[in-house]
């Protein structure tokens, strides 16, 4: 911020007085910062008057509620430094314990203005322009932050107003507190990491499985050892009946109730542990088979320093998502390979995706589905004809009807034989040709796609080859989106319109001399293809997801204008640990 350097002058030199007939101090050092609009918007508002003193240096209260409300910017994700917390206390002292100090009160006064003003475009939209970084949503609706600061100071508690402009979204919410417990974990000295080696399962004993044991204890895939589920009943994995239950067992059994199901060495690789290592492969997205093996190896070995980091990245893309969703709506989280349709904040629907492939990516955006396409043809994307098909006709012009293409010449429609074509002199950029697929059984689409015309040509559809749903890491189109169970997605959009239900779509959708047939929706439903790869489930287990597209280091280096303070590093202006 530029004030800080005027800042320091002034602390030091004072402000000189005006020349008669020169405006007053505090709108000439306004006028001096005309290219921030809001700032200068909310003094000419308040017709220059100033907000956090009077005019004779007096400090009002509202000073010392926004330096203790900036102390949550931590909570929020974000971090005091960036709106000069540090700085503007000592100003604040020197002011206080300076005596008669002219106008050098002026600068002060601005730079509180400015870091209100930054804090809340931040808490409102983010620290950093979304669309830069591969982010097609629209951004939260236009606020008026001259009038925010004004009903603020007004109101007289600027902690709640800067807390209302964040997120309000259940997701939201959750990963701010995720956020809390793993700075937790950070400040207790954060979790062992497995050593590298052979892979683990059942049966083993060795080192390393208890080294795993602590590592899944720390974030409650594993209940704690028994001494800790005596001592601390509150800890993660411990319920209170299941402690109540193990006492009684105990005194039945006349056994120690420390150890209510006998002794389980720590480097014994057992059933209990086989459970954790699956919930942990759940929480992260890999396949469930409670080995630890390669990719569960490297999710285990990831610090919490990376993992806050995360959910970091994740927080500030919830403050590029629209606060609205909408009534009915459905949105894709392309990492975790899920769509969810949701009716009055309550999921309807849940169902696994296959999205594009990291060289294929998967747009993110926000549309609305106007209409279905019940067997469609295939009508091959540009980018497809000139990386797959053209190399392959001018190798054997046999090669689109072994792919089940017809080609067409693009001006008259109609179809052309590729045997007659010299496809070898051809350019894909101007291409006379195109190519679609009839629909039927090897149809890449299936027998259902949902529209939302768009700029990428990307749409959710049916898919011939269910058996890729099985599959934990699910990116295997070139761009548009599987979903797993089409009949039920076409049911909840159209809602019952011309009659249709869950069963006669999947009538309609298994019928083999089905013809091309478009079905408009009642009313366009939104649709969302957003990128979280971490988030918590409703049961509030915190997820992770591999960075499929590799979008979070960017996000991540646009987030630090100044290195990310380690975890546990408390702040000397607001005092107390992080988290």
């Amino acid at each position: 911020m530029r004030f800080w350097p005027v800042l320091l002058c002034c602390l030091l030199l004072g402000t000189p007085a005006l020349a008669a007939g020169e405006p007053a101090p505090l709108e000439s050092a306004v006028r001096a910062h005309s290219s921030n609009k809001a700032l200068v918007l909310f003094y000419e508002t308040r017709g220059f008057q100033p907000a956090w003193f009077s005019y004779d240096g007096a400090v009002r209260p509202q000073v010392g509620q926004y330096l203790a409300a900036l102390c949550e910017a931590e909570a929020e994700g974000l971090w005091p430094g960036r709106y000069q917390r540090v700085e503007l206390d000592e100003a604040m002292r020197r002011l206080t314990l300076g005596g008669d100090t002219g106008d050098t009160w002026v600068a002060v006064e601005l730079g509180l203005t400015s870091s209100f003003l930054t804090y809340a475009t931040h808490l409102l939209s983010g620290q950093v322009a979304s669309r830069a970084l591969e982010w097609g949503t629209k951004r939260p609706g236009a606020v008026v932050l001259a009038a925010v600061l004004e009903g603020a100071l007004a109101s007289g508690d600027l902690a709640a107003t800067l807390r209302s402009l964040s997120p309000t979204h259940e997701g939201y919410i959750r990963l701010r507190e995720a956020l809390a417990r793993y700075r937790a974990i950070a400040a207790a000295g954060g979790w062992p990491l497995v050593p590298d080696g052979k892979p683990l399962e059942r049966g083993m004993k060795e080192p390393r499985v208890a080294v795993l044991r602590e590592r899944l204890r720390a974030t409650g895939d594993l209940p704690p050892a028994p001494e800790e589920r005596l001592l601390y009943p509150g800890a993660p994995g411990v319920g209170v009946a299941a402690l109540v239950d193990d006492l009684v067992r105990a005194a039945m059994e006349e056994r120690a109730p420390e150890s209510p199901r006998g002794p389980v060495p720590e480097d014994l690789y057992d059933a209990e542990l086989e459970e954790g290592v699956k919930a942990f492969q759940r929480r992260h997205g890999l396949a469930a088979d409670g080995k630890v093996g390669g990719e569960t190896l490297r999710a285990l070995r990831v610090p919490v320093e990376e993992r806050i980091a995360q959910l970091l990245v994740n927080l500030e893309r919830w403050r590029w998502a629209p606060r609205d969703f909408g009534t009915r709506h459905v949105l894709v989280n392309l990492p975790a390979f899920e769509l969810e349709a949701v009716e009055q904040g309550q999921p309807m629907l849940r169902m696994p995706v296959i999205i594009g492939e990291p060289e294929w990516s998967t747009p993110i955006l926000q549309d609305e589905v106007e209409y279905l396409v019940l067997h469609p043809t295939w009508y091959v994307p540009s980018k497809i004809t000139a990386e797959e098909v053209l190399p392959k006709l001018q190798e054997d012009p046999g090669a689109a009807a072994r792919m089940g293409l017809t080609t067409y010449n693009r001006a008259t429609g109609e179809p052309v034989d590729p045997g007659t074509v010299d496809w070898s002199g051809l350019e894909a950029g101007s291409l006379p040709y195109r190519f679609a697929q009839d629909p039927g059984d090897s149809n890449p689409l299936g027998q259902v796609k949902f529209m939302f015309p768009n700029r990428f040509s990307i749409y959710l559809h049916d898919t011939p080859n269910p058996k890729l749903f099985a599959e934990a890491q699910r990116a295997f189109s070139h761009g548009c989106i599987r979903v797993s169970e089409p009949a039920k997605l076409a049911d909840f959009l159209l809602r019952g319109h011309e009659g249709w239900t869950e069963a006669s779509l999947a009538a309609e959708m298994e019928a083999s001399s089905g013809k091309q047939r478009r079905v408009e929706l009642p009313a366009p439903v939104p649709v969302y293809l957003l990128y979280w790869t971490s988030f918590v489930s409703a049961d509030g287990r915190v997820q992770f997801r591999p960075d499929i597209y590799r979008q979070d280091g960017a996000v991540l280096r646009a987030l630090t204008v100044k290195p990310v303070p380690a975890a546990g590093e408390s702040s000397a202006a607001c005092g107390g640990a992080r988290g």
